[in-house]
């Protein structure tokens, strides 16, 4: 856990002595990063500021709806742009930034995060693990800066729900649900938006969720699920990464489940897999993750591990999880 060396006050006053400002998002934006990042956008084009926001990766077509413009990739940022702030949103290491990690050194930097694990990379940091969502710290500091418009409400509810699975999760808190309470209070449509995170699945993201239960395997007497999905095996199902995006949680929902882990292959960088770890109360995945290099939560973390095939990548995670499994 990093020290904070500034506090929410100090982010509202220097957001609003800056005008030309970036945001960036974590690699393979999700629901909560985007929500802070556009929620934020709004806050400060209201302001009379020039916003981009921006992130290594494409945004998924189900996410889209809360992108009211462009999500840059960091080579299409205008290159006559000259940010005098570049603020980071539910990032929690430097190697999340991707490629958006050089724009840190055009301007002053701001981290604001709410994982447990975190890389100090900014120049100022602010994390809050105690928040089930990034989400939750920007609406605290939109409530700092003026007053919370519909739009915003929206953005805020969504990244929220997004990140606590609707509200199941274990990093749920009461403050979760006094902040959502509030956004619901403002007429958000919850329904329409929980929909839109969380249904309508098309036709590949139910092969998707066929493939990742076919490739189900257990060790540890029962207590470790693992679901590994290969660039061959999408490529016979006609599957890419956003039809891959629902099946993280597949592997802890099983009883007697400890730690679930999935691993999808990379499209671009072949051996090169995305391990998203889920685990029940008791069992540490963010430790597991930080022995790749990763983090973020005890109950829900992220790595990247390099293995030149499914037999040694298994082998890899199971010799970092198993002292994890009490």
């Amino acid at each position: 856990m990093i020290e904070n060396n500034i506090n929410l006050n100090e982010i509202a006053n220097k957001l609003k002595e800056k005008n030309r400002i970036i945001i960036i998002s974590h690699v393979r934006p999700d629901g909560d990063t985007l929500a802070c990042a556009f929620a934020l956008k709004s806050v400060l084009i209201n302001m009379g500021k020039k916003v981009i926001c921006t992130s290594n990766d494409k945004v998924s077509s189900r996410l889209s709806f809360l992108c009211d413009s462009d999500c840059f990739l960091p080579d299409e940022i205008p290159t006559d742009y000259n940010p005098d702030l570049i603020v980071s949103v539910d990032v929690a290491s430097v190697s999340m930034l991707g490629n958006c990690e050089k724009l840190l050194s055009l301007a002053e930097s701001i981290k604001i995060d709410h994982h447990f694990s975190n890389d100090a990379f900014a120049d100022y940091n602010y994390a809050d693990p105690d928040s089930a969502s990034c989400s939750e710290i920007i609406f605290d500091l939109v409530n700092i800066m003026g007053e919370m418009s519909d739009k915003v409400c929206e953005l805020l509810y969504a990244g929220i729900s997004f990140d606590t699975g609707c509200f199941k999760h274990s990093n749920v808190t009461e403050g979760t649900h006094q902040k959502a309470a509030y956004l619901v209070s403002r007429g958000v449509n919850t329904a329409e938006i929980n929909q839109k995170l969380f249904g309508n699945k098309t036709k590949k993201e139910i092969s998707a969720l066929q493939t990742a239960y076919n490739s189900l395997e257990f060790y540890a007497d029962g207590k470790i699920a693992i679901v590994c999905i290969t660039n061959d095996m999408k490529s016979k199902k006609n599957l890419d990464d956003d039809d891959l995006s629902d099946i993280s949680q597949i592997p802890v929902e099983i009883e007697g489940v400890l730690l679930g882990i999935t691993l999808k292959e990379k499209s671009d960088v072949p051996c090169n897999f995305k391990a998203s770890m889920r685990s029940v109360p008791g069992t540490d995945a963010s430790a597991v993750c930080q022995k790749f290099g990763g983090g973020g939560h005890i109950c829900a973390a992220g790595c990247l591990i390099v293995a030149e095939n499914k037999d040694i990548l298994v082998q890899k995670v199971l010799e970092a999880a198993l002292p994890e499994i009490k």
